[in-house]
């Protein structure tokens, strides 16, 4: 957004020993997730979009509702959302960008 670059190093390597969101469980991991998209600003055409790459993942199906109904709730909730409206915009554009398969910050 401010125009940095970022790298990403092979070293170290690092072994996770439980999944992320496991304290919650597999669903309240998943929900838990849905509720950061929302805060963090996400556009819900790209949580449509993501939720969709989870039905070919564990848990099937079920991963894909619970990521959509934390959104949902989060959202239902008036749950604030990160205080920076350029931040959200800009990652709001590199979302749709991405869904049409032009050029982003992703890789």
């Amino acid at each position: 957004m401010v125009g940095w670059s970022t790298r990403s190093f092979l070293q170290p390597e690092i072994q996770h020993h439980r999944w992320t969101g496991a304290a919650y469980g597999r669903w309240g991991g998943i929900v838990k997730n849905g509720k950061t998209d929302y805060v963090s600003g996400y556009h819900p055409l790209f949580l449509a979009a993501k939720s969709a790459t989870r039905l070919w993942k564990r848990p099937y199906v079920v991963g894909s509702i619970a990521l959509l109904y934390g959104y949902i709730a989060a959202y239902l909730q008036e749950t604030p959302r990160v205080d920076d409206p350029q931040l959200i915009n800009y990652l709001q554009r590199q979302q749709l960008a991405r869904l049409l398969g032009k050029e982003t910050i992703w890789k």
